[in-house]
């Protein structure tokens, strides 16, 4: 058994958002991610792997392309392997994220795709 101190771990930069592993698996990924005001995740997917973000602390766009929904602390979403998706800060967030899936890397998107 690992325990982790998230709070401790959550790092900032005005540059970018930054992600702390917490624990790696095979199979998985544990971080806790923070970002500041405005910062956006490029339009990506994880082709074999789910992305589980839940929102500890500030507010972020959730977007899959077809909808977005502003989360606040205490909500979860999940975008399953091979879903398009990219998160943007409304304010200061803090987010714990798990990757499930053995090939967790970022396929990048040119683009939304064409919805029928």
């Amino acid at each position: 058994m690992e325990i982790f101190d998230m709070g401790a771990a959550t790092e900032f930069s005005p540059d970018h958002h930054v992600y702390k592993f917490l624990a790696e698996t095979p199979y998985c990924s544990i971080s806790v991610v923070g970002w500041e005001p405005g910062q956006t995740s490029p339009i990506h997917s994880h082709p074999t792997a789910d992305e589980i973000y839940h929102v500890l602390e500030g507010e972020g766009l959730f977007d899959d392309g077809r909808r977005e929904v502003r989360l606040k602390p205490g909500d979860t979403v999940i975008f399953p392997a091979g879903e398009i998706h990219k998160v943007t800060s409304v304010t200061r967030m803090v987010l714990y994220r798990v990757q499930a899936g053995a090939e967790r890397k970022p396929k990048m998107a040119d683009g939304w795709p064409a919805r029928r």
